[in-house]
């Protein structure tokens, strides 16, 4: 049996982290991205969802973000062929008008104006997790198996001027992947390479998603590149 999952999507570091806080002592496995990213599980996706099963039970997004609106993600979601049903979806404004109300009610998403009640919350989650199947294994066929791979490595973020090393730990790896565990934040679709540590050095990756798991620490999904 699986932890159930959610993929939260918000630009406010402070309200991600309070979700991040729920969720985790609600026993979730979480997925946060800082800016909006279609198809995040699989950025190489571009013809549409592949999966056979939802990649998620839950989706939330706040409304204004960078790029593009919550509405405008879960839309795109949608139009790929997202798996996730809609009434799984939630957007979070700050503000609320007629609008937006109705758009969400239309589409079939909650709406949850911030900063929202705990008791409002939860009477919501726990209405949804009635429909988790958490027997289903999510991800369908873009998974990778993975395999244990514990290794000390040294990384740098391809950002134009900046030469600041950071160390950090490989927990697993799959044909074209590498799970992390680093102490720093990163963010989904930032471009990094491992400089030391693996056979193969350097080696450049595009993070697939980041997760706070404790203080100072987060598990990443690192897609490797071909060089």
């Amino acid at each position: 049996m699986r932890k159930p999952r959610v993929m939260i999507f918000d630009d406010d570091p402070m309200f991600l982290e309070l979700l991040h806080i729920f969720f985790s002592k609600s026993g979730y496995e979480i997925f946060s991205y800082s800016t909006p990213v279609v198809c995040p599980l699989d950025e190489n996706a571009v013809d549409g969802c592949e999966c056979l099963a939802p990649c998620a039970d839950l989706v939330m997004s706040d409304f204004q973000m960078p790029k593009m609106t919550g509405i405008e993600l879960l839309q795109r979601l949608s139009r790929r062929g997202c798996r996730i049903g809609k009434k799984m979806k939630a957007i979070m404004s700050g503000y609320s008008d007629e609008e937006l109300a109705a758009q969400c009610e239309e589409s079939g998403y909650k709406l949850f104006k911030k900063p929202f009640t705990y008791k409002e919350f939860s009477v919501w989650l726990n209405e949804r997790e009635q429909y988790f199947d958490l027997s289903q294994q999510l991800g369908g066929k873009k998974i990778n198996r993975r395999y244990d791979f514990k290794q000390d490595i040294e990384y740098r973020l391809n950002t134009f001027g900046s030469d600041k090393k950071f160390i950090g730990f490989t927990v697993n790896k799959s044909i074209d992947g590498l799970g992390l565990r680093i102490f720093n934040p990163l963010y989904a679709g930032q471009k990094i390479t491992i400089i030391n540590g693996l056979e193969v050095s350097p080696l450049n990756g595009t993070v697939v998603w980041c997760s706070k798991v404790g203080e100072n620490t987060y598990r990443a999904g690192l897609r490797l590149c071909n060089n």
